[in-house]
This record gives structure tokens, C-alpha cells and sequence, in this order.
């Protein structure tokens, strides 16, 4: 509890969860309007409605993948603001990401459906709690495993101990 405490007055962790939040909300409207304008590009009428199953599914596939890199972007230079790093390490980092991302859907996935099933409570708050979940499971894996500060190198040493 006091840790939670700590982090609720602590601004500069206050601020880095506002920008989480505002990350996740223009994630979540590139993912609408990805997802929607695929649906009408597919769709015979061009509507969203007009969308059969499969041009869903492929909506949805184009708006997850589009959304998990610029997730990944706004997530490592404006949340966490991570700088540098050699190709390999970022790219690390963004595997990293999309498996998180992709644990997160599965969790999702599984914790709507369980809950629909043992709950009495309705689709809406099922959703919204297990959206809760979710994005704390997101913002820990980000901040304590993908986006962690890197240990600097220490200076390297000679046989006597001296700097080189």
C-alpha cells in the first residue's frame, strides 16, 4: 500500500501514467478508424456494416498490427521516453512488445469469456474490468520489462584497474 501511495504522489510517475492514458487513447482511435476503413474498403457497399466476417477478420489484423507499432513507438519515446539504442536492441524491444501485446489479447480474450461465463455481471462492465486488466498487465510489462532503463556500461579497465 505504500508503494501505491508513493506512486499516486510522486509527479513524475503521475505524468508518465498520463501520457500511458493519452498513448492509449490515440491507440485506441487509430484502431477504430484503421479497423472501419478497412471494413468499407473490403465491404461490397462500402459500409462498416456492409463488412462480412473475413473482412473483419482482416480489419481487425490490419488495425492490430498498425496499432502495436505505433503503440510500440509512442509508447518508447513519449511514455518512457527511451533514446538511442543499436537496431538489434530495438528491435528486440519491439518483439518483445508484439508478445506482450499478443499475451495481452489472449488475456483478454479468455478473461471476457470466463467471466461472461461465471459472472452474473453484464458484457459491459465484464469488458471494462477485463480492459483494466489488461492495460495495468500492458503498462507493467512496458515499463518493468520492455522499456526498462538500461544499465550503462561501466568504462573499461585494464589489468591495473585504470580507465582505458
Amino acid at each position: 500500500m505504500d508503494k501505491v501511495k508513493k506512486l499516486l504522489t510522486n509527479k513524475t510517475a503521475m505524468l508518465e501514467l498520463l501520457r500511458y492514458i493519452i498513448a492509449g487513447l490515440l491507440t485506441t482511435l487509430l484502431s477504430v478508424i484503421i479497423s472501419y476503413g478497412v471494413y468499407m474498403l473490403l465491404s461490397e457497399d462500402h459500409t462498416i456494416n456492409g463488412a462480412n466476417a473475413v473482412q473483419v477478420m482482416a480489419g481487425n489484423t490490419v488495425s492490430w498490427v498498425v496499432c502495436v507499432l505505433f503503440a510500440f513507438w509512442i509508447n518508447r519515446r513519449m511514455v518512457f521516453r527511451v533514446v538511442g539504442g543499436t537496431r538489434r536492441s530495438i528491435s528486440l524491444e519491439l518483439l518483445a512488445f508484439a508478445g506482450a501485446r499478443a499475451v495481452s489479447w489472449a488475456l483478454f480474450e479468455v478473461g471476457l469469456a470466463a467471466l461472461l461465463n461465471l459472472s452474473g455481471i453484464s458484457n459491459v462492465i465484464n469488458r471494462l474490468l477485463v480492459l483494466v486488466l489488461v492495460t495495468v498487465f500492458n503498462y507493467v510489462a512496458s515499463k518493468f520489462w520492455i522499456f526498462k532503463p538500461k544499465e550503462q556500461p561501466s568504462t573499461q579497465q585494464d589489468a591495473d584497474g585504470a580507465a582505458m
